[in-house]
């Protein structure tokens, strides 16, 4: 055991943070805020645990793949996100467009198994499917057993696994020549937000992350062309690495250069093909476009702004502050480009950190999961406010203690309360995660 680095503290740890993975996941309804919170609170102090004693990073491998499997094992209970892959993975199958139709309109003339047992479950029936290409692959590959809901959960997080083992096995190696400590991929191999809220319920941030370090790792074998495509599958997973591509364009030699945008325009086609006719284009941009203005969930920045806004007008502005705050995210996205130096792929990284943190700063809904992203770029970028917001957005799910769900305006204070300092104030978490490299 010794060998493997699986000291006495180090097992204690484990069998802890591998119990309490079973307990969040397998015994913790959402409703339960209080147990949920305090679960994954000592989730994150094993972590800090283990970080310190662990004497290699292929033990905290082990136990991070490990927990994931435990995850791949749960039904989700914190999101209902896994019904709509399912219902949109079975049209699919059934020849129908989940881009064209909504499910309350499917329904009205398909209710039947299993469209007919699904539709109450669903979050949103009226508005078109907004998953990319390469999420309605696997969730078509989910709905071979859409008869049982359960097995085509299975289905669908198994991709998801299979992604964050390439990651983790690719992480440390990264690292290293982004001159950064390998050790801190351990942060990532065992952070709770991952295990729990990505990989147990079923958020395709895993495959959009697997994607993102493997397009960064090709650029650093000098491969652009291939981490071109790697960035395209990215995007046609989640939208957001959009973000990143100016910042990583602007990193890469001039010869390089080309290379990544041809492959990236070229896998892009590619995976957006179904979108390309006038219609499916309309519907698409139909349901993003109310989802900034429509959708309110976990925001910072903006709460403020309504506050103060809805004391002058009366009602809600979202309709106004929507649109605002994302042309407000695009203002910061120009300025941090202008900044950023060129031919460095550090600063890329650094600045697309930045740019989505203060995107999803400047958002009007903000779901656990969405950080996932940030964790893993802050550890390329040797900086852990993401890692402080993944313990603090536990919070978030306060809303659902309550029918219908309601914020808790005292969490929502704490938890960007303490985000703000510890984002002014870094040296407590870099004491707190300080490494050699081993």
């Amino acid at each position: 055991m010794k060998q493997l680095g699986f000291k006495n503290s180090v097992l204690i740890a484990a069998i802890l943070f591998l119990f309490g993975t079973i307990a969040l996941l397998f015994f913790t309804p959402r409703t339960e805020v209080f147990q949920l919170c305090v679960v994954y609170f000592s989730l994150f102090v094993a972590l800090i645990a283990m970080y310190h004693e662990v004497n290699k990073i292929r033990t905290a491998a082990i136990i991070g793949i490990f927990a994931r499997c435990i995850a791949w094992l749960a039904f989700p209970t914190l999101s209902d996100d896994i019904y709509r892959f399912i219902w949109d993975g079975t049209m699919i199958l059934h020849e129908s467009n989940p881009y064209l139709t909504t499910p309350t309109e499917f329904v009205q003339s398909n209710a039947f198994t299993p469209f007919k047992q699904l539709y109450p479950l669903l979050n949103s029936p009226d508005y078109y499917s907004v998953y990319p290409t390469v999420i309605q692959f696997f969730s078509a590959f989910g709905a071979l057993a859409s008869n049982d809901v359960y097995l085509s959960s299975l289905l669908i997080k198994l991709p998801i696994l299979l992604a964050e083992i390439g990651t983790i096995w690719m992480l440390p190696k990264v690292l290293m020549r982004l001159n950064i400590s390998p050790k801190y991929s351990i942060i990532y191999m065992l952070n709770p937000l991952i295990i729990i809220d990505v990989v147990g319920n079923a958020h395709f941030e895993a495959v959009m992350i697997f994607f993102i370090v493997l397009s960064v790792k090709l650029i650093q074998d000098n491969k652009a062309t291939m981490a071109g495509a790697a960035m395209a599958l990215a995007i046609g997973t989640k939208l957001i690495p959009l973000l990143m591509i100016p910042f990583i364009v602007k990193a890469l030699p001039k010869t390089d250069r080309w290379k990544f945008i041809l492959a990236l325009l070229g896998g892009t086609f590619i995976l957006f093909i179904p979108l390309f006719s006038p219609e499916l284009i309309e519907h698409y941009f139909s349901s993003i476009r109310l989802y900034f203005q429509t959708f309110e969930f976990n925001a910072s920045l903006y709460y403020i702004a309504r506050f103060f806004l809805e004391l002058i007008l009366g009602y809600n502005p979202i309709s106004i502050l929507g649109p605002l705050f994302a042309l407000a995210s695009a203002c910061v996205l120009v300025y941090l480009f202008f900044q950023q130096k060129s031919l460095d792929l550090k600063e890329a990284l650094r600045s697309s950190y930045w740019g989505i943190f203060c995107y999803f700063l400047l958002a009007t809904t903000v779901h656990p999961w969405y950080i996932a992203i940030l964790v893993i770029l802050g550890l390329m970028i040797r900086n852990f406010s993401a890692l402080v917001w993944s313990l603090l957005i536990i919070f978030s799910y306060s809303a659902y203690s309550r029918e219908p769900y309601m914020e808790n305006p005292v969490l929502l204070i704490i938890e960007y309360g303490v985000l703000a300092y510890f984002l002014v104030n870094q040296k407590p978490m870099k004491r707190l995660f300080s490494s050699a490299i081993q």
